[in-house]
């Protein structure tokens, strides 16, 4: 008998060890993966931004701790709470755990050239197992606003869609999500699964491109209630999205979660907010544990845990 016990004693730790293995040859390890790379088509004609929105620029740089504004540029950042407990007409659990108040950060964003707007991966580098903190990269990057990415890397890039990033194809792989891409003249468009091909990018013109989801708003700019994504993902959490109002024109909305002062956002009440807005296109990015926003390196949101390291950030410098 105590044979026995000791050989399943045994099996269980080898077990427990190739668990271990291949936990961190596939999950933990760094891999980069820059493979070929392809630059986009720039040649397209854009409009002057900085005339269309020359009220909004200054002529000298004028900061605050929560706003920015220069020739080029202008962010301005907003905080907002509300409770929910007269709204809500779900028995979700994360009602009773968390409490029925949002609070939320907004970024009203106008740029006068679309390199403006920029990406950027953890460490600077392309592949699998590389992660950093927010406030790191923003650092490096000198940029005025930043936020959390879509954690590209996620599936270790199985059919998980094509990644372009700063106008460099990295990625061309098929995907189940909904796919969004800002293109050079500052449009944005939100690809359904299998309704695109690579071609088709580069002739529109792709600069960015990110694969999470879901889409938030229809194509007249109104509240979705049905979303192409996954069950886990439809449930109240901490959140990160982008908003396109117009070239050049964007806002980027965090929400804080998982805590007593704000319990998260469900998908329909976010796309209530991009509607109300007044935005013709959003899209869902990663979330979680992963969303932050830096203002000049700094968290400007209240995260339920400390800043933790992620994948890749989007960039708004000057």
């Amino acid at each position: 008998m105590k044979k026995q016990f000791l050989w399943i004693t045994v099996d269980v730790l080898i077990a427990a060890i190739i668990m271990c293995m291949v936990w961190i040859i596939f999950y933990c390890r760094a891999e980069s993966s820059e493979g070929s790379q392809q630059m986009t088509n720039m040649a397209l004609d854009s409009e002057d931004w900085h005339n269309k929105f020359a009220d909004k620029f200054t002529e000298n740089i004028v900061e605050t701790d929560h706003s920015y504004t220069s020739p080029d540029l202008s962010v301005q950042v907003s905080s907002y709470q509300y409770d929910t407990s007269l709204l809500d007409q779900t028995a979700d659990g994360t009602h009773v755990k968390y409490g029925t108040n949002i609070s939320y950060t907004l970024a009203d964003i106008y740029v006068g050239d679309i390199t403006q707007f920029q990406t950027m991966f953890a460490q600077n580098t392309y592949g699998v197992g590389f992660s950093e903190k927010l406030s790191d990269m923003s650092a490096r990057k000198h940029s005025i606003l930043a936020v959390n990415g879509d954690s590209y890397s996620n599936n270790r890039h199985q059919n998980n869609g094509t990644i372009i990033r700063n106008g460099i194809i990295y990625r061309n792989k098929p995907t189940d999500a909904e796919m969004c891409v800002l293109n050079w003249d500052g449009t944005m468009d939100i690809y359904e699964p299998g309704m695109t091909d690579i071609k088709k990018l580069v002739k529109n013109g792709a600069y960015q491109s990110w694969i999470f989801g879901p889409s938030l708003l229809d194509k007249n700019g109104k509240a979705k209630t049905e979303f192409v994504t996954w069950d886990y993902i439809r449930q109240s959490h901490p959140r990160t999205a982008i908003g396109y109002y117009e070239p050049g024109h964007y806002c980027i909305l965090l929400v804080d979660g998982r805590q007593k002062a704000s319990r998260g956002m469900f998908l329909e009440e976010m796309a209530k907010v991009f509607e109300d807005l007044g935005c013709k296109a959003a899209y869902n990015l990663d979330g979680g544990h992963s969303s932050f926003m830096t203002v000049k390196n700094q968290v400007v949101n209240h995260p339920y845990k400390s800043e933790q390291k992620i994948s890749d950030g989007i960039f708004i410098c000057n």
